[in-house]
């Protein structure tokens, strides 16, 4: 590590520390980014992380359900984990969040119903998605669709890197609020 890079390290080691302990998640693929390529380092930090945080204008629950769903398709562990405890922190009801992790479309409300089975179409290559898209239009409108398609695509990224670089994990049982809640992975096509 050069003198130049040794505050830096220092002080995302500090941001890395807080965030494994706010969220009981480990940073460790960022630390491999962060030592091994800078320049992809930051353009995931300052770039795909600014974009999935993004959320202007449809409602925290819409969002978590979006990226708790897409998350699940591809990792049934501590990102769906993480995704969760940051819903808690947006203050999405704990029984919105049972119900999404355990597939109970049904326990819903019907606005997020649709979500949960428009973003399971989007992750699927389903077309009825596009049937969906123009129900999701109408409730959220189009700067909903583009926080939705965010939240889809944030809950994509970070399992897939995650275990294309080597940290990937296994499936847990989801902690919502108090409960154990078994995580329903959408159906997963082959290639």
């Amino acid at each position: 590590m050069s003198k130049q890079t040794a505050p830096i390290s220092f002080f995302l080691e500090r941001i890395f520390r807080r965030m494994e302990k706010r969220y009981d998640y480990s940073f460790d693929y960022m630390r491999h980014m962060w030592h091994v390529s800078r320049p992809a380092f930051r353009r995931f930090s300052y770039g795909f992380m600014w974009f999935a945080r993004g959320r202007d204008s449809v409602p925290a629950d819409a969002a978590a359900v979006a990226g708790i769903v897409s998350t699940m398709k591809a990792d049934c562990g501590p990102c769906t984990q993480i995704s969760v405890n940051m819903a808690l922190e947006q203050k999405v009801p704990e029984h919105i969040l049972r119900a999404t992790v355990a597939g109970d479309v049904d326990a819903l409300p019907p606005e997020l119903a649709l979500v949960y089975r428009f973003t399971k179409a989007v992750v699927n290559g389903d077309f009825h998605a596009t049937e969906m898209r123009e129900e999701i239009l109408g409730i959220y409108g189009d700067k909903g669709l583009i926080d939705l398609s965010s939240a889809i695509a944030a809950g994509q990224v970070f399992p897939v890197l995650k275990r294309t670089l080597g940290f990937g994990e296994t499936c847990l049982k989801v902690k919502v609020g108090d409960a154990d809640v078994a995580a329903a992975r959408p159906e997963i096509k082959a290639a």
